[in-house]
């Protein structure tokens, strides 16, 4: 039995670690492994957990983000000799992790902030990679981050997104961006970029920054849809010319994006995309554009425009994503790296 172990998971949650969880779940069902997901409770998730095709068990706690070491620690009695315990992120296996490392493996993927926003190795990262058989980041600058901090470098891990049979036709208008509307998702450069294009702008995510986006792009032709379901987000990023990440770092160098989920489900749109050098950004980009000065919307508006007349950049997206993830590419990374 696989135990897969989250704090978020849907429907309450469907971005980052959550959709990861969601997606690594139905991929190790698809490859015949049996699989379990735990997540925290968030109300009446009844439904839409029995519609799923494996066994979700809610825990119970409260202050999650302080505590959650100490609430996944309930999953330790359901864990037999010889299963899998896999870790969505390291601050859950604080104490399960060395309660259940005598019986079975563990393996604990990082995401993003859970490592990039800490100078030093917290003593519960210390203790969860020590136990762990497997260590598994979703790009190669965080398993960076990882050896900077724990001495162990870890095996990169393709996201395990499931892509549709072929992307959508049809025309495709403007410029799309898809993230949590916080400071450093640097959605006002997207912001900046539409308007140098002259292109209208969609907004998809919700945040603390929501208020100052919309004013900064009041006037111009851009619309903030908010948060929306992941599969009306999916046909949105497929409806667009072009799909924009260029997220900042905090100014002590900390909270690099990890990877760029959003990017990558563009791409399976056979969407192109356009990010910047900042953490795992350039990595999710793959055969896009990285933009050489994401703060400069005019020379980043011409960079644009000279790369999109070079070839059809929405198909060579497609190719690479589907070359470089998916489910199996995902399955076999963690399969790999527990043996």
């Amino acid at each position: 039995m696989i135990h897969l172990v989250t704090l978020d998971f849907p429907p309450a949650y469907d971005g980052g670690v959550a959709a990861w969880a969601e997606d690594l779940g139905r991929a190790l069902v698809d490859q015949g492994q049996p699989v379990r997901v735990y997540a925290r409770r968030t109300g009446d998730t009844g439904a839409a957990d029995r519609a799923l095709p494996f066994e979700v068990a809610r825990l119970r706690g409260r202050s999650w983000g302080r505590w959650q070491g100490i609430w996944a620690a309930a999953v330790a009695p359901r864990v037999r000799r010889g299963d899998t315990v896999v870790l969505a992120t390291w601050p859950l296996g604080t104490v399960l992790a060395p309660l259940v490392a005598g019986r079975a493996a563990v393996a604990v993927a990082f995401h993003g902030s859970e490592l990039t926003r800490h100078a030093r190795a917290p003593a519960g990262l210390r203790r969860v990679v020590a136990v762990a058989r497997a260590c598994l980041p979703v790009s190669r600058f965080l398993q960076a981050e990882l050896l900077r901090l724990t001495g162990r470098e870890g095996v990169v891990m393709p996201m395990p997104l499931a892509f549709p049979a072929s992307a959508p036709q049809g025309a495709r208008q403007g410029l799309v961006c898809l993230a949590r509307l916080t400071p450093l998702k640097g959605v006002e450069r997207v912001l900046a970029l539409g308007e140098a294009l002259g292109w209208p702008v969609s907004i998809i995510g919700d945040g603390p920054a929501r208020s100052s986006l919309e004013a900064q792009g009041a006037g111009a032709e851009v619309r903030f849809h908010g948060r929306l379901p992941r599969a009306e987000a999916r046909r949105a990023l497929g409806a667009h010319q072009l799909c924009a990440l260029l997220p900042r770092t905090a100014p002590d160098g900390g909270g690099a994006e990890g990877l760029g989920l959003a990017l990558l489900e563009a791409m399976g749109e056979g969407t192109p995309v356009v990010g910047c050098a900042t953490g795992g950004v350039p990595e999710a980009v793959g055969e896009g554009l990285v933009l050489d000065a994401p703060d400069d919307a005019a020379a980043s508006a011409d960079q644009v425009r000279g790369w999109l007349a070079g070839g059809a950049r929405g198909d060579e997206a497609r190719r690479w994503v589907l070359a470089h993830h998916g489910p199996a590419a995902s399955v076999g990374a963690l399969m790999e790296a527990l043996a």
